[in-house]
């Protein structure tokens, strides 16, 4: 759950009407809110400026992520399978070949693509495009209302099922024949990674449509084995219900289309939007845990640090006390030289404590100078400090330049690569150096 606070508004919209539901994201969970002073957490909006009047029902200055998802109808999907490569260069793959798959002018459509990863390290791509004219009108009411800035996304809603589908906990691969929307069907093929096929069908020719479609499919999807679901509550074909559900507190999918971009507003997975924004690929970047892990680290040497110097004073203090003492009553205590002896060894025993304090390396000055001197695109996944020397295990760009900008600095005594230097496949040299510093390198007081 979110470590803020977070109002998410689901919004499924058709021509003439439109279902919203209003959540509330914390620590405590996910429960419903009120959007507006004179709206219900979830309902239903008629008429064809039903968009326009929710967003000016919602409470004012009250900060909203609005997700907002469209009828299958409105958009064309395209296929596209890929060979083996990085997630980089299929996506680059995909964006040069726009202009091939789709049908409208590129500067007609709003556009996003889905991939996917199959076992053999193929890649399958599922190109969602729209055209402006179906957009623009919804992000004009946003504009005149004042409500773009809470805009997040504009999502197909059978993307949106996919993290719905993952948030209540069913297995893959998934078959479904979502809900009639604006006048038609959809099939939807999911599995793990994402949505595999999408196809749509007049709703006059019925469900029964989608098991012609799914017939076809077998040559194609070797794991279809399983039912065909219906995302009803009704019928024997319906969706049985998830018995690790997260969205417990949310009213069903098949109440309320709106809860399907809420879920998508939950999902970790990448969230497609096609309203204009720059397209960007969700991947793993090794900052992305570096920076939080480190954050955390930081922290709890910082409180280990004040909870040292208030033992340290505590300390200090004690031997005070015991220094005062021992005069004062040197003179009365004579046959207790023995045990005075002995507090004077003790005496002696916290300065030599506090000289091996003051004395022993500064970590976090050490910590700061290597930072302060390694090039840029220098990283670290491996410190080890023991007896005045320090081990570090990382990648940069040139192993050689990290090392000769550490031998620059007065806190090292000797810099010195351990082992050999290799590249990765990011064209980074993967290294091990050890740093001895100076002895003359003692905390400052």
């Amino acid at each position: 759950m979110a470590i803020f606070p977070r109002n998410i508004l689901g919004v499924y919209l058709e021509r003439e009407r439109l279902q919203y539901c209003c959540a509330k994201v914390s620590l405590m969970g996910i429960s419903l809110k009120n959007p507006g002073p004179n709206m219900e957490p979830q309902g239903v909006v008629q008429g064809a400026d039903a968009l326009r009047r929710l967003l000016e029902g919602l409470w004012p200055n009250k900060r909203y992520d609005i997700f907002l998802a469209l009828p299958r109808g409105l958009f064309f999907v395209r296929e596209m399978a890929l060979p083996p490569m990085d997630l980089e260069e299929a996506w680059v793959s995909v964006q040069n070949s726009l202009s091939v798959y789709c049908h409208l002018p590129l500067e007609d459509i709003y556009h996003d693509v889905v991939l996917s990863q199959e076992k053999e390290g193929n890649f399958r791509a599922l190109l969602f495009y729209i055209p402006r004219k179906e957009v623009d009108p919804i992000l004009d009411a946003f504009d005149e209302t004042g409500k773009r800035s809470l805009l997040r996304r504009i999502v197909p809603f059978s993307l949106c099922v996919y993290s719905w589908l993952l948030l209540q906990g069913y297995s893959f691969p998934m078959k479904l024949i979502l809900p009639a929307q604006e006048g038609s069907y959809e099939l939807g093929v999911y599995s793990k990674e994402g949505l595999l096929y999408s196809a749509a069908w007049p709703q006059a020719q019925g469900e029964e449509a989608g098991h012609v479609i799914l017939r076809g499919l077998k040559k194609r999807f070797e794991d279809l084995n399983g039912p065909l679901y219906v995302l009803s509550s009704q019928g024997p074909d319906g969706l049985p219900p998830s018995e690790n559900a997260t969205l417990k507190s949310l009213p069903s999918i098949m109440e309320n289309l709106g809860v399907a971009p809420i879920a998508a507003a939950l999902s970790k997975k990448r969230v497609v939007s096609l309203d204009g924004r720059p397209k960007k690929i969700k991947q793993f970047r090794a900052w992305h845990l570096l920076l939080p892990v480190s954050i955390v680290v930081f922290v709890i040497l910082a409180f280990l640090s004040w909870v040292s110097y208030k033992d340290f004073l505590s300390v200090s203090q004690r031997v005070q006390n015991i220094e005062s003492k021992i005069q004062a009553f040197q003179d009365k205590v004579r046959p207790l030289e023995s045990r005075l002896k002995g507090l004077e060894e003790s005496g002696r025993f916290y300065k030599d404590l506090e000289s091996y304090i003051k004395e022993r390396p500064d970590l976090y000055k050490v910590i700061n100078e290597i930072a302060r001197l390694v090039p840029e695109g220098t990283w670290f996944t491996h410190f080890l400090y023991e007896k005045g020397k320090i081990t570090v295990r990382g990648t940069s760009k040139d192993a050689l330049e990290v090392l000769n900008s550490l031998r620059k600095s007065d806190l090292f005594s000797q810099v010195k690569l351990v082992g050999s230097v290799s590249r990765n496949r990011y064209d980074s040299e993967r290294f091990r150096i050890r740093i001895e510093l100076k002895r003359n390198n003692s905390r400052e007081k």
